[in-house]
């Protein structure tokens, strides 16, 4: 790959919801997919997803030495986990609020929790191929806000997991030594599992179909030994294979950062490849899963704490949904 990162924001709710608005069977619950957290935020119903990314290229903006360059970038791409609208994503919104030329503008709406290594992937070819010199590529997740807390849904164990946040990165052609460069990618996609996570309703009912009960996600029992099973082992893999495509063994990694579904996952795939804890960077205890942005969200902030010194291995890794998508990427600083 030949691309690096020059700069990184994040934008959150302000609402922080704590175990209290959900009740006693997630307070209580013993299910190992959905415990661990104490507080999150939750996007309001009159807040975008455009708003949030709007707001984190302003800071973006501040804090860049070359702010008039972000005026105008050649590529703006979106990842949304609930889209704010039926039939157009976010892009030209943000592009609008923003004030902010884009050359070409892509939503997308695939990979999940990966999606920011898929977004970096697709980024590097595209620049190349229309011959642009940067991007600003942009997790949101808005599920929290948008679905778990329903009235219905939010007594449910799931619902205490998903928190909302976005996270944003300025992507640039080449690997000059001006930034991070992305050194390595892999990405997998096992369509075996591609129906194994989907929404569902206690009607019956679509979710384009009129109705008065409350969406959630369809995760029985037989469903979570499954996924967990699958995650255990997709993690490292992806991560072992990222590393032997470059020659270094896991073990030498500087950092670890993944998607963040639970502390038991967490846990597991640092014990898996190896890693002392405080090697494997999170923030599952301030914002909860974060979806697709748990990834960026958790680099920005440590960057931003001045974590990363010059020359360290960073290892993006992580699995989407059911296990349908998988990957990892390394990051050299």
């Amino acid at each position: 790959m030949a691309i690096s990162i020059n700069g990184m924001a994040t934008s959150f709710p302000r609402n922080i919801i704590d175990n209290s608005y959900f009740g006693e069977e997630v307070q209580n619950t013993n299910n190992p997919m959905f415990f661990g957290t104490e507080k999150r935020r939750h996007i309001s119903r009159d807040q975008m997803a455009s708003d949030l990314i709007a707001e984190a290229i302003y800071k973006l903006r501040d804090q860049s030495s070359k702010s008039d360059s972000l005026n105008r970038v050649g590529l703006l791409m979106t990842n949304v986990a609930v889209p704010d609208e039926l039939f157009t994503g976010c892009g030209a919104v943000v592009a609008k609020k923003a004030q902010l030329d884009a050359d070409h503008i892509l939503d997308l709406h695939n990979t999940g929790c990966v999606s920011f290594l898929f977004m970096m992937e697709l980024a590097d070819k595209l620049l190349e191929a229309y011959d642009l010199d940067d991007a600003i590529i942009c997790n949101v997740q808005t599920a929290g806000g948008r679905i778990f807390s329903q009235s219905e849904t939010r007594r449910k164990a799931q619902a205490a997991i998903p928190g909302d946040g976005c996270g944003i990165a300025y992507i640039t052609r080449g690997n000059d030594g001006d930034g991070a460069s992305v050194v390595c990618s892999e990405l997998s996609n096992f369509r075996d599992y591609s129906e194994d996570m989907f929404g569902t309703f206690d009607d019956g009912r679509k979710y384009w179909e009129p109705g008065e009960s409350a969406g959630y996600i369809d995760f029985n029992e037989a469903k979570v030994a499954k996924v967990i099973s699958r995650g255990n082992k997709l993690v490292p893999k992806m991560v072992e294979n990222v590393c032997r495509n470059v020659g270094v063994d896991s073990q030498a990694l500087d950092w670890l950062i993944t998607n963040q579904p639970n502390l038991h996952f967490l846990r597991n795939w640092r014990e898996a490849l190896q890693l002392p804890d405080e090697k494997h960077l999170h923030t599952f205890g301030d914002y909860a899963n974060l979806f697709g942005a748990g990834i960026p969200i958790t680099m920005a902030e440590n960057m931003a704490k001045g974590r990363f010194k010059k020359g360290d291995l960073i290892c993006l890794a992580g699995f989407s949904h059911a296990g349908d998508y998988a990957g990892a990427s390394l990051i050299r600083w």
